[in-house]
């Protein structure tokens, strides 16, 4: 992604995550299909990873990430472009809002980083 179309400030990190390629069916016993990944670079409503497996743009997909809790962050994004880099593939996902994921605690992560106040009011914490 071109870094003008970018809106939101964007953090190095590495973190551990699986992306569910291939939902688990209903009434299936098979398992949902995941790949191994780790992000690049991340932000508040998106994500640059690298993955062994190419991901298709337009596709929405649910990605698991390690937070160093007891229980990684669920989340939801959509592919917007993927390349090969050598034996891996770069990609951006545009993370989208939703009650039913980790969006807050994601979107809270990110201000942490930033140094910014976990209510997202954008203002810098002084030391006081």
């Amino acid at each position: 992604m071109d870094s003008e179309r970018r809106q939101d400030a964007r953090i190095n990190d590495e973190s551990l995550v699986f992306v569910e390629t291939e939902a688990a069916q209903p009434g299936s016993l098979s398992p949902a299909k995941l790949a191994l990944a780790r992000t690049l670079d991340i932000s508040a409503k998106g994500m640059q990873i690298a993955t062994r497996e190419a991901l298709d743009p337009n596709r929405i997909l649910r990605v698991f990430v390690d937070s160093g809790e007891e229980y990684p962050l669920t989340l939801v994004g959509e592919v917007k472009w993927s390349r090969q880099e050598g034996a891996e593939y770069l990609t951006g996902i545009e993370l989208y809002p939703s009650r039913e994921t980790a969006q807050k605690q994601w979107a809270q992560k990110i201000r942490k980083k930033l140094g910014l106040p976990e209510d997202g009011t954008g203002a810098r914490q002084e030391a006081g």
